[in-house]
């Protein structure tokens, strides 16, 4: 096969296949299909489909540099605004929501799993990992964890199918719910002054929004190749350190690597963003989802439906234990929601659910969902490790 002999041209292939992803999300006449199944599934999907028909080869150095440096690149640009600061001014009553939607993810994962492994492939659990990874923090998580515990293609693949069904029904099924919002806070006799607290730690608040990006082709060279280096320092150490089933060097160079990217948003590399960084770490993020395609086949998805109905089962442990805590400490049915989509959905959707039961808090979603990716690797690898003990 040609691009197996010419690597570069592999490349510029995947990155075209996601600039064009990118520029139709755009065209009006294509917006309802992106509204349902968004371009991050279309970047990991079309590249799955071409390998499928053998248009795409299943192994290249190509996939293995991308899902090694430019996944580095990632996790570091992508962190790098997380304006960890304002995210511990939310207050209590919403940090609290979003760790125990939190819990729920890994319970709800470790339980659902303990039920349904006796049918499943044996490295399942890995998959699990990955996908908590996902539903806790995004998809740039979802990616370190899948290579930190060295998921295979034929368990990874189901999973990102999974992802989207639950994903878009269950942010379907919050919106439903919105018109039982006063319904619930009178209930539980809700305190809603923790809303108007809410409202006044946001006031002021810096970059949600408000940066203005001067990107340019160059900008993301130099951007994206020091988070190259990063990651190859973070290899080297993670070579160094004590190895398990979890814990591979890549499991932890990705766990550095994300510490660097925390600890970098503190500093004045923030500022990066107003050269594009966060738009840059997305590009990544689509041309590693391009790469993962490429190497997965169609009939992997075939597991999905027995995945599906376990993945409902998890997300039903999460739901109970946010409606249990929301219960028993009096807590306005707004902050369980939000904190349940920015689990689960991340930072595309979380904004917009918050905005549908208190359009003046959709920032707090957005706020939410970026805390989850600080945590989403860290708990994704070990969710994986306890899925392991329980079904070894």
């Amino acid at each position: 096969m040609i691009l197996t002999q010419y690597p570069a041209l592999l490349f510029l292939l995947l990155l075209g296949i996601v600039a064009g992803i990118l520029y139709l999300e755009k065209v009006p006449a294509f917006g309802k299909i992106f509204h349902f199944l968004p371009s991050a599934f279309w970047c990991y999907f079309l590249p799955m489909l071409l390998s499928t028909f053998g248009l795409l080869p299943e192994q290249s150095g190509v996939y293995d540099f991308l899902t090694t440096y430019v996944l580095s690149s990632c996790l570091v640009l992508l962190l790098l605004d997380i304006n960890l600061p304002s995210i511990l001014k939310l207050g209590p009553t919403a940090l609290t929501a979003m760790t125990v939607g939190a819990l729920g993810i890994a319970f709800g994962a470790v339980g659902a799993y303990a039920i349904f492994a006796r049918w499943l492939p044996p490295e399942t659990w890995k998959g699990v990992g990955a996908l908590s990874a996902s539903w806790i923090g995004g998809s740039a998580n979802m990616l370190a964890v899948k290579e930190g515990l060295h998921a295979p293609d034929a368990v990874f693949a189901p999973m990102v199918i999974v992802d989207t069904v639950i994903t878009y029904s269950w942010m379907g099924l919050l919106v439903a719910l919105s018109s039982r919002q006063e319904v619930w806070d009178q209930w539980v006799k809700a305190d809603r002054s923790t809303l108007d607290d809410v409202v006044h730690r946001l006031e002021g608040m810096g970059r949600l929004g408000k940066t203005k990006s001067t990107a340019s082709p160059l900008h993301a060279l130099w951007l994206i190749g020091s988070g190259m280096v990063i990651g190859w320092l973070c290899l080297k150490l993670g070579a160094r350190l004590p190895q398990t089933a979890s814990l591979s060097t890549s499991g932890w160079a990705f766990l550095l690597i994300t510490l660097v990217g925390i600890l970098l948003s503190l500093t004045p590399a923030a500022k990066l963003e107003v050269y594009g960084a966060s738009r840059w770490g997305y590009l990544c993020l689509y041309l590693l989802l391009a790469a993962m395609g490429s190497k997965a086949r169609l009939q992997y998805i075939f597991q999905a439906p027995l995945l599906i109905v376990m993945a409902y089962v998890w997300v039903s442990i999460h739901a109970i234990m946010l409606a249990v805590y929301g219960y028993v400490c009096r807590v306005p049915m707004f902050f369980l929601v939000t904190s349940s989509q920015a689990n689960i959905g991340g930072t595309a959707s979380t904004p917009i659910v918050a905005g549908v039961y208190q359009p003046h808090l959709a920032s707090l979603g957005l706020l939410l969902a970026i805390a989850g990716n600080v945590v989403g690797t860290y708990a994704g690898i070990l969710i994986g490790e306890a899925c392991h003990w329980v079904h070894p």
